[in-house]
C-alpha cells in the first residue's frame, strides 16, 4: 500500500502559453505513487469566453510518456480563470506505476491565453 499519510508536493511552473493544443510532460513517478490532490493556478485573470479559452486535464503518459489515460477531469474552459485562485482537478485514476509520466493536456480554443501557470500535485509514494 501507500506509505502512511505523508504527502509530497510536486510543483511545475509553466511560463509561456503553448498557443495551441499540447501535451506537456510535468512529472515522472520515480516509484509507485498516488496523486492525493492536484491544482492549477494561473497568474492572471482570463475572462470567460465561448470562442477564446483553454482547459486542462492531467493524463498518465505511461512509461513512454505517450499514453493518454485520463488521471483527472477537465478544468477551465468557457467560464474563464481567476488569477491566483487555485482550481482543483478531480482525480479519476490517481494511482501511478513506477516510471509513469504525468502529462498536462493543454487544450486551447481560439486565442485563450495565460501569462504564467503553476501545476501542483500532492502525492504519496507506495511500496
Amino acid at each position: 500500500m501507500f506509505q502512511g499519510m505523508i504527502e509530497f508536493p510536486v510543483t511545475v511552473y509553466v511560463d509561456n502559453d503553448p498557443a495551441a493544443d499540447d501535451y506537456l510532460p510535468i512529472w515522472r513517478a520515480e516509484r509507485k505513487a498516488q496523486i492525493i490532490s492536484a491544482y492549477a493556478v494561473v497568474a492572471n485573470d482570463v475572462a470567460g469566453n465561448t470562442a477564446n479559452y483553454f482547459n486542462l486535464k492531467l493524463v498518465n503518459g505511461g512509461a513512454a510518456g505517450t499514453a493518454t489515460t485520463a488521471i483527472s477531469d477537465v478544468i477551465g474552459g468557457t467560464a474563464g480563470w481567476t488569477g491566483l485562485l487555485p482550481v482543483e482537478f478531480t482525480t479519476l485514476v490517481p494511482e501511478l506505476a513506477a516510471g509513469d509520466v504525468v502529462t498536462l493536456l493543454y487544450n486551447e480554443e481560439g486565442t485563450g491565453t495565460f501569462a504564467a501557470m503553476q501545476i501542483q500535485l500532492n502525492v504519496r509514494y507506495g511500496d
